[in-house]
């Protein structure tokens, strides 16, 4: 008869207990419900259930307009000075991208995806050029903010950020290869910066930079539950163990991510800044040509 005690099942095995993290799909759901919308009204389209100069088509066409127009709103409210002070920025800025979607859905289910004169081509291709861009700028505009909605972010404060989550070697003094793989991704990263982190990185580094830290991510924390999971076994801990130990594993994940998600900010920051200034010099001529070209399809169509 074996002398051995019967024991749990392996360590490697084992799987944290999973934390339940609140995500904001708001956003993700609006996207989905608008092009739900779309595909709903295309299949409608081809049975011409109304025309764009019906009742129906024309008030569509009317609140697709006015949402438009409320865009407008959004850079007077940072520029005129007795439009300063009403309501908080950041609700415009989220209006702004609202109608700035919602919009051209209307337009599009007036023009019962079809065009049917030169003037409305024109209009309807400015609205999508503006449409288009503003979803590579609100990309861009994350990347240089403190989340949708937050203020400018500075290099500066990403470095703060950076050192002052914890430290590495005290941290992961356990698992000298996180440390390594931790330092290695940041030597990668920031050799071309500088002290003050204000240098250039390559175009390819730019593109990478961001996947290898996810790749990393992925690895690193498959190393850390490893590294700290690999004895418990042998030592039998207790539940009340456990849970301890899966609070603090939580805690070294974070880090991992947080820490990696830093670097990648920092490289990646002074090019985003760079990408934004462009976008909007491509962005603000295409706001005034649907302006224009609006004006002129409305005159259109009550003259002719």
């Amino acid at each position: 008869m074996s002398s051995q005690t019967p024991s749990s099942p392996p360590v490697e095995r084992r799987k944290p207990r999973v934390k339940n993290q609140p995500k904001d799909y708001g956003w993700t759901l609006y996207l989905i419900v608008i092009s739900l919308i779309l595909v709903v009204g295309f299949i409608i389209s081809h049975g011409h259930p109304f025309k764009p100069g019906d009742k129906v088509g024309y008030n569509l066409g009317l609140a697709g307009g006015l949402m438009l127009l409320t865009l407008m709103l959004y850079p007077m409210r940072k520029r005129v000075g007795f439009m300063k002070n009403w309501i908080p920025l950041p609700k415009w800025f989220k209006w702004h991208m609202v109608f700035g979607i919602l919009g051209p859905t209307f337009i599009i289910l007036h023009s019962t995806f079809y065009i049917g004169s030169i003037n409305a081509g024109v209009a309807l291709i400015c609205m999508l050029l503006v449409s288009g861009s503003g979803i590579f700028g609100r990309f861009f505009y994350t990347k240089i903010h403190q989340g949708l909605y937050g203020r400018h972010a500075s290099l500066k404060q990403l470095q703060e950020d950076m050192y002052g989550s914890g430290d590495v070697k005290s941290i992961f003094s356990f698992a000298p290869v996180i440390q390594n793989r931790l330092f290695e991704f940041h030597e990668y990263a920031l050799d071309t910066l500088g002290s003050s982190g204000a240098g250039k990185i390559t175009p390819w580094k730019f593109i990478t930079v961001g996947i290898r830290a996810k790749l990393l991510s992925r690895d690193l924390v498959r190393a850390l539950e490893e590294a700290m999971y690999a004895d418990a076994q042998q030592k039998k801990w207790n539940d009340a163990q456990l849970v301890q130990l899966d609070k603090l594993f939580y805690q070294n994940k974070a880090f991992i991510r947080t820490y990696l998600t830093n670097i990648r900010d920092i490289a990646q920051f002074s090019t985003y800044e760079k990408l934004f200034s462009l976008w909007h010099v491509f962005h603000v001529p295409f706001v005034y040509m649907l302006i224009f070209s609006a004006i002129w399809h409305v005159i259109a169509v009550h003259m002719y």
